[in-house]
């Protein structure tokens, strides 16, 4: 082993052993964990409850699009609250509510009066207070790391985040084997009670406030939209997150159980191994860009992984087994991960901390928002006699052209490296 290579890894191990001191940062990191545990957990239960119990497969999408499109859209708003008051606040607040709002839901389950209506009420108030969790958690990190580690502080946050994200339904399938919803929701109020607990002891120092402060939310949302429309970094970022939303993860999303079915005449079993490839695969790109710690030219690395994304798109929709759909669904969350992981430290490198809330909601809500469009995409291509093998395949293409386009900018590298 090189001198340099025993010195990089000496640094790295500095860099991980200060990260695990910090303790504002370590309990940042387990509320998010829990927090996404418990979403995750969440909308397994939903889900299975309205199936299992309401008998109503059909307004299953009703129910999710409630859940979720409310969490997109009143990220913005918590997005300004975020750069108004305390982040670490807002997180316990929240976790709070939830709690209280699935034990309102325990007590409905066992009045026996958690029919559709109300479920739909409960799942509006959920999406609307985790929106404020969010860019709260996310905007808050940047003030308790330094910019050196903040790559691979949000590496530890993103792996964990996947890990609970495929473990909630995992964990929810278990205890509906063995018991019963009640305890399932009960589980689900005791991993929010855990994010409170680890979210009030996050010591966050005092920001100072100026007379901006009595601005309204409209007005500080128009000031949020303005610095991003300002920056063309942001501007940028803003883009290449939209375009991967757009044309990647509704064709994927939607594509891989279609692929199974239509093109491999696949069993159950072949979707789980499929999803779970994915899944897995972010958890280990996580990991690989925490250990890597890119400091250096990650605009234009960036910009190469989502073109090998694209490519690896419209290779899946010409798959014959499901070997190699594991694969290349193993490669696209690894490399998913990478985009994602360098994207946000990026964009948390370059803003004002006063303005990262917002920031960070419009990033989010903008790209998110995008996804349900993108299902309608897909949706309408289907519609048209368009195959999901030529839809994979147009889209992938599209994405590897928009971002060459990036790539051979020289001005956008420069602005994003």
């Amino acid at each position: 082993m090189s001198r340099e290579q025993v010195l990089r890894e000496n640094k790295n191990e500095f860099l991980s052993s200060n990260l695990l001191r910090n303790r504002a940062f370590v309990f940042l990191w387990l509320s998010s964990t829990t927090s996404f545990l418990a979403l995750s957990t969440y909308l397994f239960a939903e889900q299975w409850y309205i199936i299992k119990v309401l008998n109503k497969e059909s307004a299953l999408g009703i129910v999710m699009m409630v859940t979720m499109l409310p969490r997109i859209i009143f990220m913005t708003i918590g997005g300004v609250w975020a750069d108004r008051y305390k982040r670490s606040q807002i997180m316990l607040v929240s976790s709070l509510v939830r709690c209280v709002l699935v034990i309102i839901m325990v007590f409905f389950l066992r009045m026996d009066i958690l029919e559709f209506w109300p479920l739909i009420c409960f799942a509006l108030l959920f999406g609307v207070l985790d929106a404020f969790f969010s860019p709260a958690n996310t905007s808050l990190l940047p003030n308790l790391v330094s910019k050196d580690l903040l790559t691979r502080s949000n590496s530890f946050i993103q792996s964990s985040n996947q890990i609970a994200m495929f473990s909630g339904p995992m964990i929810g399938g278990w205890v509906l084997t063995v018991g019963s919803f009640s305890i399932l929701f009960s589980l689900i109020a005791f991993f929010l009670s855990l994010t409170f607990v680890f979210s009030a002891f996050i010591k966050e120092e005092n920001r100072k406030q100026n007379s901006s402060k009595m601005d309204s939310t409209k007005e500080k949302l128009k000031e949020g939209f303005s610095y991003v429309w300002k920056m063309p970094f942001l501007k940028n970022m803003l883009f290449v997150l939209v375009v991967i939303n757009f044309f990647f993860f509704g064709p994927l999303l939607m594509g891989i159980p279609l692929l199974v079915d239509k093109v491999i005449h696949g069993v159950p079993l072949d979707l789980s191994f499929l999803q779970g490839s994915y899944q897995g695969g972010m958890l280990v790109g996580a990991i690989i860009v925490g250990l890597l710690n890119l400091r250096k030219k990650r605009g234009l690395i960036v910009l190469l992984i989502i073109s090998i994304l694209g490519l690896l798109l419209s290779l899946l929709g010409q798959i014959e087994a499901v070997w190699q759909g594991i694969i290349l669904l193993l490669m696209m969350g690894v490399l998913s991960s990478i985009i994602n992981v360098s994207l946000i430290s990026l964009i948390q490198e370059q803003c004002d901390e006063e303005k990262m809330g917002r920031v960070m909601s419009l990033i989010n809500a903008s790209s998110n928002g995008l996804v349900p469009l993108s299902y309608g995409f897909v949706s309408l291509a289907l519609m048209l006699n368009i195959t999901i093998s030529n839809i994979m395949l147009l889209c992938g293409i599209l994405i590897v052209i928009i971002s060459i386009i990036f790539t051979l900018n020289s001005r956008v590298i420069k602005e994003v490296n």
